[in-house]
């Protein structure tokens, strides 16, 4: 249990913007913990949404289209940018047209890019055009995917990182593909698998098993794409699919509006 709460914390301090200012074991148990505590991150971050959207419909009245911009910024907010930036590199690295590995080395380039910058823009158009498409209807019962649909893309990571090598000894990816227990990371993936068919039998809602299964679709694509032009995984590759995922899932649920 301890390991539990302590990759929980883990897992706030790397991938949300969240202050946790405390000095947390990284060991295989804690670091495995962290990974497997990622959806449950996601899930509270929907919620944060999902509240949000509460708040505006009884105080605020903003618009669709406003509403649309605050959720996308939000998001960006709770997490600190991180997978925006890996984005925003794999934009950059893959836009390039070069070899792998000069693309290798503007994947690890911290400087932006015009390539960067477009695919950022693009994406934002995309995240708020979807958001304010499924906002200006107003269906209650698709409020559930601001929950659903991160929790999905956070699954993707790490069915991803399980999956695919690493490409470079160094970095936080390499530390931590050589600490989790592959083992145990599956036994969670598989865990939340079956809470979300479940949920969607529950809840008589079909759409959510739909998306369960674009997104081993589009895992295991985007994980070929990886390795035949970056030869693997890498930290802002990882970082890329959650992004990514989101867009993908948020276009396929336009088509069941």
């Amino acid at each position: 249990m301890k390991n539990i709460l302590n990759g929980f914390l883990l897992s706030l301090q790397f991938f949300t913007s969240i202050p946790i200012r405390k000095t947390l074991p990284m060991n295989q148990q804690s670091v495995t913990a962290m990974f497997c505590t990622m959806p449950i991150i996601s899930f509270f971050m929907g919620l944060i949404i999902v509240f949000t959207n509460y708040l505006n419909n009884t105080y605020f009245q903003f618009t669709p289209l406003l509403l649309a911009i605050v959720i996308v910024v939000l998001n960006i907010a709770m997490t600190g940018g991180l997978h925006v930036d890996g984005w925003i590199d794999l934009s950059d690295a893959y836009f390039s047209y070069r070899d792998r590995e000069r693309r290798l080395e503007i994947l690890s380039d911290s400087r932006v890019g015009a390539f960067g910058a477009i695919g950022l823009f693009v994406m934002l158009l995309l995240k708020i055009a979807f958001f304010y498409e499924i906002l200006i209807q107003q269906p209650h019962d698709m409020l559930c995917f601001f929950i659903f649909i991160p929790v999905l893309s956070r699954l993707a990571m790490l069915i991803y990182f399980n999956l695919t090598k690493n490409i470079k000894d160094t970095g936080l990816a390499a530390y931590f593909k050589n600490q989790v227990l592959d083992q145990h990371l599956w036994m969670y993936i598989v865990l939340y698998i079956f809470i979300i068919i479940f949920t969607s039998f529950i809840l008589h809602n079909s759409t959510i098993f739909i998306l369960l299964v674009c997104m081993f679709g589009f895992t295991i694509l985007y994980r070929k794409w990886t390795i035949k032009h970056f030869g693997g995984m890498t930290g802002d590759l990882l970082g890329a699919l959650y992004e990514g995922m989101e867009l993908a899932l948020w276009g396929i649920l336009l088509l069941f509006i």
